[in-house]
């Protein structure tokens, strides 16, 4: 019997190391399996990260391509401004030879009109006043 004691602590180390062991294999197996899944995870990452940029350079293009058609459609609004306000003068310019040409008129009648009230002979009105 006491060469069972002396060979029980023994026994009881095997045994905890037996247990140890088996652990610090459900350990590895856990971590492996805890590392498969964050590769997979990396490996999903990456793949929405593409995915991302690819939809960042078509929002990008799009982009680029509403501020050209924003600076033609500019320079078409300036291009028709230019042409209203041509236009504006235009007709301003005419309406002030309109003007000038009734000015003109009215001021050859009353001096017309001035000179028959006068008694002037020369000042008599003539057929192109009338």
């Amino acid at each position: 019997m006491r060469r069972f004691f002396s060979a029980l602590p023994f026994l009881i180390l095997a045994i905890a190391i037996a247990g140890c062991a088996s652990h610090d294999e459900q350990q590895a197996q856990q971590a492996e399996a805890a590392a498969v899944k964050a590769q997979h995870a990396a490996e999903q990452a990456e793949k929405s990260a593409a995915d991302a940029q690819a939809a960042a350079d078509k929002a990008t293009e799009a982009a680029n391509r509403a501020t050209k058609a924003v600076q033609e459609a500019t320079v078409e609004i300036n291009r028709v401004a230019d042409h209203l306000d041509q236009m504006q003068r235009d007709r301003e310019a005419a309406h002030g030879r309109r003007l000038s040409h009734v000015t003109k008129a009215s001021r050859k009648a009353a001096a017309n009109k001035a000179a028959v009230a006068s008694g002037s002979p020369s000042a008599a009105p003539s057929s192109s006043a009338k």
